[in-house]
This record gives structure tokens, C-alpha cells and sequence, in this order.
């Protein structure tokens, strides 16, 4: 008997998914749960297993490719029921019929009597086989173009992960250029538009054609911030993690978000209604080798600074080793984003829609400045928030600046261990 795996619905919103590599060969005997294909929807890679026990009998889909869900991924045929025979049990009460699904927009998917759970979580907790090649599907097609074996290969990316530099300089090229690709003004190179890149692509384009953005900057004095950020640091250490500006920063947005409401809110335009939040979940925008990612701490105003310290380290090395969650990077009511670790001071940041805010911080710099007719040196951080002017007005986003200014300037207003 037949029975055709789809590809599920992995998390909200998410339509379609790449392959990245296929864990199983036709003619492979597979087990209930077993691994069979890693999928990088969004902005995480999952591994998904098989609802049944059985015979692989076609797989549909090459790495690379683009699969919608709904679509038919596995075909297994697994074996049949016992052939032996029971009495039914005449005061056994009936069974319930189950319901037919009915279908929706991607076609009706298989049901089973047993409810059929993706563990998004499984990926991140085994542990990776001896042998296991780390790649990204664009880096995969240009080490095949290239007749570069992968598995040769010791990878110089997060957590091993083989970069497409690392297939260059095993293709002996000082360049990523391919000169046997060429266009009337010279050699060019085409590089797939998928994974993370395509999906901030989406993001950013929807939110530049729906928000009325405007930017706001000014100028926080961290000084004092600092004495207490280096004397709360071995704290920090002894637990495991580092303590930066960031779980501070995120305290004092949060104080402003309380103070100002519909900064921390969504516009519903079908319904013509403001959607203020009541909790406080903050996303916290990161470059990786793959593009830019925005995890989300939820609940940050239950949690202390050095609660929120250690779950930055946590997240951000989870990001860059792709064993993110899909629920990690969901649910977020406010943004952050630091383009100063990397140079910058001030910034346009798109919102991260539908949000209706973003706090953009730059480059922290010790400056002369004027105090009380003195000149003397203090360390100022940058801040850019962009914000959406159908919601918030000029004067709004100016209060809250304020208010998370204030926060910065007087770490007293901020608790280190409590809540």
C-alpha cells in the first residue's frame, strides 16, 4: 500500500520551503520518525520525518528546489495490515468516523489516526552525525558545478559550516567570479536568490509599500551605563555568557513601550483598528554568514537583565548554526537592530512589518561634550527609531525616545536581577 508524504505546514505563514539535502535514497527502508529530508523555510532549516514505516519508492524534488506546501515530497509503501482476525467485541461502543479533511488552498493533505507532530526542535538536540556535510543549498549547487566533493571539505563557517569561499579556494579560485559567465561588459556571476536573503527580500519590500516610515534620531549618554555594565559583568561570566548594552537597551524600550502603547502595536487596515499589545516581545535583528535573521525574546518585561543576557547568547548562536526554531523567529511587537557592531551611527531601519517600530543603535563613541559649561569626554550611543506615521505621531516618537533615553542615562531606573 502507498502512502504519500506532503510537505506540512511548518509554522505560520510559511507557503513554500527549499530543499536542502534529502536524508534517504530510493529503495531505503525507513522507520516511523525517521529523518527524511532537511527544508529551509523562512529563516530556519528543519528535519523532516517520515508518519510512516516502509519502502521508499520515489522522491520528488531535487536540493535547490522550491516546494510548495501541500506538495507531494515522499511516496513509501509500507506494509500490510496483520492479516489475522479478530472478534469484534459486540458491546464495544462504536467507533467514531473520523472527518474527512475537506482540503484548503494547497489540496487535502493524508490523514492518520495518529496526529502527526513536527518536532522543529529535533534538528538542534541530536546530535550531527560524523560525516554530516554543513551547507547551504547555493554553496551545494556551486561545489556540484564546480565537481568540488563536499565531504572533503573542513568548513570555516559557525559551527563547521563550509562557505562558498571554502568551494572557491578548493576549486583553486582566488575569486568567487566565474569568468565562463560572461556578459557583454564582462564576467558575472548568478547566485540563486533563495533562503534568507529571499525572505528579508519579502519582508522589506511589503513593509516599504504599506508604512508611512519616518526616522527620528538622537543621542543617549551611556556613561553611567557603563560603570554598571563592567561591574555586573563577571556575573555575567560565571553563568557562562556576556553581558553587553543590549539586555539594558531592551529594558529601557520596553519602559518607553509601557509609557507609549502604540508604539508596541499593529494596524489592522480590514477592520480600521489599532491593535495595542500587552506583551512586550522584542526582536532583535542579526547579521549571519547567511543574511540577516530577527529573533525574538518573548516576555522581556518578566525577565531580568542578566535572564535576557544569557537568552541573546543562546538565540545568537542558534542563529548562526541554523538550528533556530521557526517559533524563535515569530511573534515579535517591537525591533531592534544594531548596525553599530559592525560601524555606522546613525540609520533609516526599515520596520519589521507589521510592526509599526524600529530602534535602529549605533556606534557607541566616546565624544567631547558640553556639561554644565564644561567640556568632558562621554560615551554616547546613536539612536535612529523609524516609525509608522499612520499610527504614531512626530511628537509620540519623540516622548518615547525620551523615555528610553532616560532609562540609559540612569541605570537606577533598570533592575540588574529582578524582573
Amino acid at each position: 500500500m502507498k502512502k504519500v508524504f506532503k510537505f506540512p505546514d511548518v509554522g505560520e505563514g510559511i507557503a513554500e520551503g527549499e530543499i536542502v539535502q534529502w536524508l534517504v535514497s530510493v529503495g531505503d527502508v525507513v522507520k516511523e520518525d525517521q529523518p527524511l529530508v532537511e527544508v529551509e523555510t523562512d529563516k530556519a532549516v528543519v528535519s523532516l520525518p517520515s508518519p510512516y514505516s516502509g519502502k521508499v519508492i520515489s522522491l520528488n524534488g531535487q536540493p535547490g528546489e522550491i516546494i510548495l506546501v501541500g506538495a507531494d515530497l515522499v511516496t513509501v509503501e509500507i506494509e500490510p495490515a496483520s492479516s489475522s482476525v479478530t472478534t469484534p467485541n459486540p458491546e464495544a461502543p462504536p467507533k467514531k468516523e473520523k472527518k474527512k479533511d475537506a482540503g484548503s488552498v494547497v489540496g487535502v493533505l493524508e490523514t492518520s489516526e495518529k496526529e502527526f507532530v513536527l518536532p522543529i526542535h529535533q534538528k538542534a538536540s541530536q546530535k550531527r552525525s560524523e560525516g554530516e556535510v554543513r551547507a547551504i543549498p547555493s554553496v551545494r549547487m556551486r561545489a556540484k558545478a564546480l565537481g568540488i566533493d563536499l565531504h572533503a571539505l573542513v568548513g570555516s563557517g559557525p559551527d563547521g559550516r563550509i562557505t562558498r569561499e571554502d568551494v572557491e579556494k578548493a576549486a583553486g579560485r582566488t575569486s568567487p567570479v566565474d569568468s565562463t559567465t560572461t556578459s557583454v561588459l564582462g564576467p558575472v556571476e548568478r547566485i540563486p536568490f533563495r533562503g534568507v536573503r529571499r525572505s528579508a527580500a519579502k519582508r522589506v519590500s511589503e513593509s516599504t509599500q504599506k508604512v508611512a516610515a519616518v526616522t527620528f534620531v538622537d543621542d543617549a549618554d551611556i556613561t553611567k551605563l557603563e560603570r554598571v555594565r563592567l561591574n555586573k559583568k563577571g556575573l555575567a561570566e560565571d553563568r557562562g555568557f556576556n553581558l553587553t548594552y543590549l539586555p539594558f537597551i531592551i529594558k529601557s524600550v520596553v519602559a518607553g513601550l509601557k509609557a507609549y502603547p502604540f508604539i508596541n502595536a499593529t494596524l489592522d487596515e480590514a477592520r480600521e483598528e489599532v491593535v495595542l499589545k500587552k506583551y512586550y516581545n522584542i526582536g532583535i535583528a542579526i547579521d549571519t554568514p547567511e543574511g540577516l535573521m530577527v529573533f525574538v525574546l518573548k516576555d522581556v518585561d518578566q525577565k531580568s537583565i542578566l535572564d535576557l543576557a544569557q537568552e541573546i547568547s543562546a538565540l545568537t548562536e542558534k542563529a548562526f548554526s541554523r538550528t533556530i526554531a521557526l517559533s524563535e523567529l515569530k511573534g515579535g511587537s517591537f525591533t531592534l537592530t544594531n548596525y553599530g557592531v559592525i560601524g555606522g551611527i546613525y540609520g533609516t531601519p526599515i520596520i519589521n512589518y507589521p510592526e509599526v517600530g524600529i530602534l535602529g543603535l549605533g556606534k557607541i563613541e566616546d565624544q567631547a561634550v558640553v556639561r554644565e559649561g564644561e567640556i568632558v569626554i562621554r560615551k554616547i550611543l546613536p539612536l535612529s527609531l523609524t516609525f509608522d506615521h499612520r499610527v504614531i505621531y512626530g511628537s509620540e516618537a519623540a516622548r518615547f525616545m525620551n523615555t528610553v533615553i532616560e532609562h540609559l542615562e540612569d541605570p537606577d531606573l533598570m533592575l540588574i536581577e529582578g524582573k
